[in-house]
């Protein structure tokens, strides 16, 4: 390979580099639900919230096979504790169904492994690619 090609093989390396940008890294510890529905508060709009992998204490005074059944007030009383931004009790028990559902799988799917969550992030993301196509 001579200078003149390597020269002008970095050249387009660093052009790909500087138009394509790298993917974010997915942290498996969090998961964006985004709503059908938006949350209103003041001037602001919450349109997605990110849900952060429960730690033991955020579980304090919760029955885990409530959170498991997908309790109504059990998930109203652990979102706050572990969405960002922190949504309030009253804000989680005030969404629409479909919302307060995303929300709520989201959190019982972190009791999950972590291949059953991959596997099962994969299966939507095929549906997600199917349903595109057919559209």
């Amino acid at each position: 390979m001579s200078t003149e090609t390597s020269a002008a093989a970095i050249t387009e390396l660093k052009k790909k580099d500087a138009t394509t940008p790298a993917p974010m890294p997915t942290n498996p510890d969090i998961e964006t639900v985004e709503f059908d529905t938006p949350i209103v508060r003041g001037d602001m709009t919450i349109s997605e919230v990110n849900i952060n992998k429960p730690k033991t204490g955020a579980l304090r005074g919760l029955s885990l096979s409530d959170l498991l059944k997908l309790d109504v007030d059990t998930v109203i009383k652990l979102v706050p504790r572990v969405s960002t931004p922190p949504l309030a009790e009253h804000e989680v028990a005030a969404l629409d169904p479909t919302d307060f559902l995303s929300l709520s799988t989201a959190v019982v799917g972190f009791f999950a492994s972590k291949e059953q969550r991959e596997k099962a992030r994969q299966e939507a993301e095929s549906a997600k690619t199917e349903a595109s196509h057919t559209a």
